[in-house]
C-alpha cells in the first residue's frame, strides 16, 4: 500500500472518530477529552429587583459642577453665575519694579468657554452681563451668601459693571467682558473683595457653558493698571475667604452656578437624570442569591422605560452614564451615598445616548457589576447603581423614566441571563 493511501486512510480514520464523539455531546463518557458530559445551557430571566429607587435634587453640590451653566429660557429656565475674587492685589510690576495701583486703565473678564456644537449654537446675538453681587455674611455657616434669593435680587441696574454682545460665530472658547474700572480700583484700595454674577440675554432661548476652578479653566480677572507698556497685566484667578476656616466648603465656592427659575420637583412615579437643579437616581436591588452565588452569569440589563420630557432642549442628545455606588450600606442618607460612584465605564458598566423627547425602553449593561456580588453579603458590597448625566449641571436636558411607583408594564426590571451550576469531570 503506498504512502499517499496510508495518510488518507489515517486523516478518514481521525475524522470518524471526532465525529462520533460529536454525536454524544449530551453524555459522551467515552470521548471525555473532547465533549462535555453534560450540554452547557442558558436560562433567561426578568425579575423585579429594583426595591429601591428615588431621584436626588442638587447634584453634584453647589460649587462641584465642571462648567457653569448660563442659561436663558423665558419663563421656563433661568440661571446665572458667581465667580468670587475675595483677594485683590494691590500692586503691579512695571519693569521688573513693583509699584502700588493708583489708576487702572482696563478690567476685562477673561471668560473660557465650551464651544457650542453645530447643534446648541445659538442662532442669533447674545449678550452676557455682570453685576456686581456681594452681599453681606451674616453669619460664617456660608449659607447666606450663596443665598439664591439674595444673589438673584443684586442683579440690578444700580450694581451693573458692563457687558457685552457677542455674534453666535465668535462663541469659541474665550469671551472678554469688559467691566468698570471705577468699580474694581475701589475694590483695590480698599482691599476690599469683588464677587462678580453673570447673566445671559437673547431674543431666543440661549445655554452658554463657562469654566470653572474645578476644571482648571475658570473665569480670571485681568487688570491693566498703566497704559506704559512696560508694565504687566495682573492676572487674578477666583477665591473665597467664607466659609471662614472652612477650606473644603470655601474652596468649591469660588465659583458656582444659581437657579432663578426650574423644576424644583420631580413626579413621584418617575426617575430623573440631569434637568434644572441637576439630579441624580438612585437604584438598589434585591437578586435571590440562587443566582448570585450558585451561577454563572453571562449578562445583566438593566431595562427602564423612558418618557418624554418636552421642557428644555427636548432633542438636545443627552449620555446618561450607569456607575456604581461605593458608599458603605451603613450610610443611610441616599443624597450622601450618590456622591460616593465608580468612574465611568468602571465595571464594565455602560451609557446610553437619548433625547430628552424620546420614549421607549432603554437597556443599561451592568453584568460586570452584578458578577462582584457573587459570595459577597450586602453589608460589604452594596447592590446599587446611580444614574447620572455626563453634562449635569451644565446643560439643562433632563431624561425621565418610570420607576417602581409606575404601572407594572413600565417599571425598572432587571433581565439575567446565567448558566446553571455545572459539574464536569472524568469517567
Amino acid at each position: 500500500m503506498s504512502r499517499k493511501v496510508l495518510v488518507l486512510l489515517s486523516a478518514s480514520i481521525g475524522v470518524l472518530t471526532i465525529a462520533a464523539c460529536s454525536e454524544k455531546l449530551d453524555a459522551g463518557r467515552s470521548c471525555p477529552l473532547l465533549c462535555p458530559q453534560q450540554a452547557i445551557s442558558l436560562s433567561d430571566t426578568t425579575i423585579d429587583a429594583v426595591i429601591v429607587d428615588t431621584t436626588v435634587l442638587g447634584l453634584p453640590p453647589v460649587g462641584n459642577e465642571t462648567y457653569l451653566m448660563l442659561a436663558s429660557h423665558g419663563d421656563t429656565l433661568e440661571t446665572r453665575a458667581i465667580v468670587r475674587f475675595d483677594t485683590l492685589p494691590q500692586s503691579y510690576t512695571k519693569s521688573t519694579i513693583d509699584s502700588v495701583i493708583t489708576h487702572i486703565d482696563t478690567a476685562t473678564l477673561v471668560t473660557p468657554i465650551a464651544k457650542p456644537d453645530s447643534l446648541r449654537r445659538p442662532k442669533v446675538p447674545v449678550t452676557i452681563e455682570a453685576y456686581n453681587v456681594d452681599s453681606v455674611d451674616v453669619d460664617s455657616s456660608g449659607v447666606v451668601d450663596t443665598s439664591t434669593v439674595i444673589l438673584g435680587s443684586l442683579f440690578r441696574p444700580d450694581r451693573f459693571l458692563g457687558s457685552k454682545t457677542f455674534a453666535p460665530e465668535s462663541l469659541l472658547d474665550t469671551l472678554r467682558i469688559p467691566i468698570s474700572t471705577d468699580s474694581v480700583l475701589a475694590r483695590v484700595l480698599k482691599g476690599t473683595r469683588l464677587r462678580i454674577g453673570f447673566r445671559v440675554l437673547s431674543s431666543a432661548s440661549v445655554d452658554i457653558r463657562i469654566g470653572t476652578a474645578q476644571s482648571a479653566g475658570p473665569v480670571t480677572l485681568r487688570i491693566k493698571a498703566s497704559l506704559d507698556t512696560a508694565a504687566s497685566a495682573v492676572v487674578v484667578q477666583p477665591n473665597s475667604s467664607t466659609p471662614p476656616g472652612k477650606t473644603f466648603v470655601s474652596g468649591p465656592l469660588q465659583d458656582f452656578t444659581i437657579v432663578l427659575k426650574g423644576q424644583n420637583t420631580s413626579r413621584t412615579n418617575l426617575l430623573s437624570v440631569g434637568g434644572v437643579p441637576s439630579r441624580r437616581t438612585f437604584l438598589r436591588f434585591n437578586v435571590p442569591s440562587r443566582i448570585v452565588d450558585s451561577t454563572t452569569i453571562v449578562r445583566a440589563s438593566l431595562l427602564l422605560t423612558q418618557v418624554p420630557n418636552r421642557l428644555v432642549n427636548p432633542r438636545d442628545s443627552v449620555f446618561v452614564y450607569a456607575q456604581a455606588v461605593l458608599a458603605s450600606p451603613v450610610i443611610t442618607d441616599i443624597s450622601s451615598a450618590l456622591q460616593f460612584l465608580s468612574a465611568p465605564g468602571a465595571f464594565g458598566l455602560d451609557s446610553i445616548s437619548a433625547a430628552p423627547s424620546d420614549s421607549g425602553v432603554r437597556s443599561f449593561e451592568i453584568v460586570g457589576l452584578v458578577r462582584t456580588w457573587r459570595g459577597q453579603p450586602t453589608t460589604v458590597s452594596p447592590r446599587a447603581v446611580a444614574l447620572l448625566s455626563a453634562v449635569e449641571g451644565q446643560l439643562p436636558g433632563e431624561i425621565d423614566f418610570y420607576s417602581t411607583k409606575a404601572p407594572a408594564g413600565v417599571r425598572p426590571r432587571l433581565r439575567i441571563t446565567y448558566v446553571p451550576q455545572t459539574s464536569y469531570g472524568l469517567p
